[in-house]
């Protein structure tokens, strides 16, 4: 039998529908939709690195809704409606995440000599206890280590790599929280650290030198996340973009990876992925947050090895917490000349290379700089 709507048990209810769950819901669609606006404001932005606890939240709050509410009349429903677009919105941006997805980068075998192992890890700046980091990339044996927010006391803390590694190459800019160190046993090919619109974060183009005889790319890239007030997304979409174009126009096949300080599934990260043609070697696997480590509600997946169509994958794997806040990443890339008949990096969007370039110039507006 319905409950009187005069009942003090549904008095109580009520006020919880309409003082607790609906506002919480209408937050949580708001925020949700809200980066459908375009803009670079980084308290919009930023929502979108929360796409999964926001969907999270919005389930939760969906299914609790009609159950507190005292009546079930319109008001109720939209606010179910206007949840669901939230929530529906999330699965179309987290959907290919999914296991059960096609995964974007086939894997395979490989030979020795076409063989590259690349480990990725923020180190954090503020963190001083190199040793449980130096034993897990003695464990982990890669070919390749890019190791970012390195500073003078990494700097020293890294010299053990020199007996490991027979090449290292680094940048510690004035900034020492976006120093940047890379260390490889393939060759380093006309190595250079450039700074894009003057941020003052390095980012490492190279070629390496693979065994089988053919070069490849390698960026190493750290640009500086959205923060409160002080910078919008204006220089990080740029750097994401700058060298998304830089590929586009390469010769030699590449490879990006680093703290991109964005999560794959946003829109400039996106328009990166098609003006580079490169592919997420998430996709079909898991979304596999990198940051932070220890949080469940902060877990995000800014640290990246994305790769061209001419490489396969033999491995992804996020590594053990060593003491960052950030967890480090393997990537066990193949190459394979043959690969892009059998899986296909997303194609350019019409629009894609002038939304870039206009985010460029944003960037070299903000910093004075003009445009070549």
């Amino acid at each position: 039998m319905p409950e009187p709507a005069s009942s003090p048990r549904a008095g109580r209810r009520g006020i919880v529908a309409t003082w607790i769950v609906l506002p919480l819901l209408l937050l949580a669609a708001g925020a949700s939709l809200l980066p459908l606006v375009e803009t670079n404001a980084w308290w919009i932005r930023s929502l979108d690195f929360a796409r999964v606890q926001l969907l999270i939240a919005l389930a939760i709050l969906v299914l609790l809704y009609p159950v507190v509410a005292p009546r079930r009349g319109a008001v109720v429903w939209a606010g179910v409606v206007l949840g669901l677009a939230g929530a529906g919105y999330h699965l179309y941006r987290l959907h290919p995440y999914a296991s059960f997805m096609d995964e974007a980068m086939i894997a395979g075998t490989c030979t020795p000599d076409r063989r590259l192992r690349i480990m990725i890890a923020n180190v954090q700046e503020s963190h001083e206890e190199p040793g449980p980091f130096l034993d897990l990339v003695a464990d982990t044996a890669p070919d390749v280590l890019l190791v970012m927010e390195t500073d003078a006391f990494w700097d020293d803390a890294l010299q053990p790599l020199d007996m490991r590694f027979p090449h290292r190459v680094q940048s510690i800019p004035e900034d020492a929280a976006f120093g940047m160190h890379a260390f490889s046993h393939r060759p380093f090919v006309e190595p250079r650290f450039v700074d894009l619109f003057g941020s003052g974060t390095p980012t490492l183009t190279t070629g390496l030198a693979l065994a089988s005889g053919e070069t490849v790319q390698f960026y190493g890239m750290h640009p500086r996340p959205p923060l409160a007030w002080s910078q919008p997304t204006t220089m990080r979409d740029a750097h994401l973009l700058s060298v998304a174009l830089e590929v586009h126009d390469g010769e030699a096949p590449a490879i990006l990876a680093g703290d991109f300080n964005a999560v794959p599934w946003e829109r400039t990260m996106r328009r990166a992925l098609r003006i580079g043609g490169l592919l997420d070697p998430r996709v079909g696997r898991g979304w596999r947050p990198t940051f932070m480590t220890g949080s469940l509600l902060v877990s995000w997946p800014l640290d990246q090895v994305l790769a061209q169509d001419g490489f396969t994958l033999a491995e992804l794997e996020v590594l053990p917490d060593f003491g960052s806040d950030h967890y480090p990443v393997l990537a066990d890339l193949c190459r394979d000349p043959g690969a892009g008949a059998r899986q296909a990096a997303p194609a350019l969007e019409q629009g894609d290379l002038e939304e870039a370039r206009t985010a460029i110039e944003a960037a070299r507006a903000l910093r004075g700089e003009s445009g070549s």
